[in-house]
């Protein structure tokens, strides 16, 4: 599933193109998208049909198309204005292609932009979806969501959040009501960086606050500036798969010395998901 970097590279690569262009018209292809939720194609047509987008932003994993009003931010008012908002899932892609082209197949939502182009949602497992939201805020997704740890989390906000939670960080850290964004990718590679143990119980971490932030931050920036980590499914808004797979320091690399201290790479896995760790450097 795309995490944060991804869909920071996705926003940061549709905003240019959709930014100032007029909707003409919504098409849904009858098929619904995640748990079976049909989409609210008069909602969408709404929101959108006639209107202009304003830019396109992200909070947490989900991206956000705002029309007529102001563009969403990447501080606390994010959820200003309103438009419509999509989950990439799994699978999910949002791509800006010519209205004449053929779609690709599982092809589901796609918006008419004056001037002759689509954005069109692609999902071949769809688990992903797309809805109205006007204002964000009513969006009960985004407002299930924790705060975004690039724009909004600080340290003493996220010590508060630790203190007492017997859970392992790593289940803290991707429980998106608490930290919105990360994923097992970003998890891992930021409890490496604060040499922290994924199995360490939460509220241990609280007194590391600190360096636990910095070190999502770090982990979170080096995949946006490297367009992402694509390990199959991932590509960004042009269609390219990111570069960041291969600066990776522990996720995927089961086996293989630590680049910090020489030990091998561990695996193991925790509620049916790999956690990859350096027992050398993220000691319990």
């Amino acid at each position: 599933m795309p995490e944060l970097p991804e869909v920071e590279t996705i926003v940061r690569g549709l905003a240019p193109r959709l930014r100032g262009r007029r909707i003409e018209s919504v098409w849904w292809s009858g098929r619904p998208l995640h748990l079976r939720r049909k989409v609210d194609l008069r909602g969408l047509r709404a929101v959108a049909v006639g209107h202009v987008v304003a830019g396109v932003g992200r909070s947490g994993k989900f991206i956000l198309v705002a029309v007529d009003g102001r563009e969403p931010s990447r501080g606390s008012d994010v959820l200003t204005g309103g438009g419509f908002v999509v989950h990439l899932g799994m699978t999910g892609r949002l791509r800006v292609e010519a209205a004449d082209s053929a779609r690709a197949p599982h092809t589901h939502v796609a918006f008419r932009l004056a001037g002759g182009d689509e954005l069109r949602f692609v999902d071949a497992r769809r688990f992903g979806w797309v809805e109205p939201a006007r204002p964000f805020s009513s969006s009960a997704a985004l407002g299930r969501v924790g705060p975004d740890p690039l724009t909004a989390l600080d340290e003493a906000s996220l010590a508060a959040a630790l203190a007492g939670v017997r859970a392992p960080i790593k289940a803290f850290l991707m429980d998106q009501r608490r930290v919105a964004g990360l994923g097992n990718i970003y998890v891992a590679e930021a409890l490496f960086r604060a040499g922290i143990h994924p199995a360490t119980p939460a509220g241990r971490v609280r007194r590391r606050a600190g360096a636990l932030l910095d070190a999502i931050r770090a982990a979170l920036e080096g995949g946006i500036a490297r367009r992402g980590t694509t390990l199959r499914d991932y590509v960004d808004a042009d269609g390219r798969a990111g570069d960041n797979a291969a600066a990776l320091q522990v996720y995927g690399r089961a086996g293989e010395p630590c680049p910090r201290c020489g030990a091998r790479i561990k695996r193991r896995v925790d509620a049916g998901r790999s956690t990859f760790f350096c027992a050398g450097c993220q000691r319990r």
